[in-house]
């Protein structure tokens, strides 16, 4: 049996990607959300870790099954808000329901110029 991912190999995974240049992509031009959160669960899936997703407005936004880690992915605007972002009706927190959690942030342009 494998041994279980730690936050360390999620970083190193997700600095791997940008490093080789394997960056956040829209699926379209309407796609204001989920292109983080998708390129995230790529990283995830890259560890070999096993892991849950949560639906939508749920809390965490990935748990791993083997530990009691949770992943919160955030994307941020920018120029938009520098010093706050929007944590839905869930206070910030490091620990819910037994779970360590997470917080991935990623900022993206308030106006994309492209993809």
């Amino acid at each position: 049996m494998p041994a279980p991912i730690s936050v360390a190999d999620v970083f190193r995974e997700c600095e791997r990607a940008i490093r080789v240049g394997d960056l956040i992509r829209r699926a379209s031009a309407q796609d204001k959300e989920f292109h983080f959160q998708n390129w995230f669960k790529t990283r995830l899936k890259r560890t070999g870790a096993n892991f849950e997703q949560g639906g939508r407005n749920s809390f965490p936004d990935f748990r791993i099954v083997a530990t009691t880690d949770g992943y919160e992915v955030k994307g941020l605007a920018y120029p938009g808000r520098e010093a706050t972002y929007d944590s839905n009706s869930q206070i910030p927190t490091g620990l819910h329901n037994g779970r360590a959690i997470y917080y991935v942030f990623g900022r993206y342009p308030a106006e994309p110029d492209g993809n």
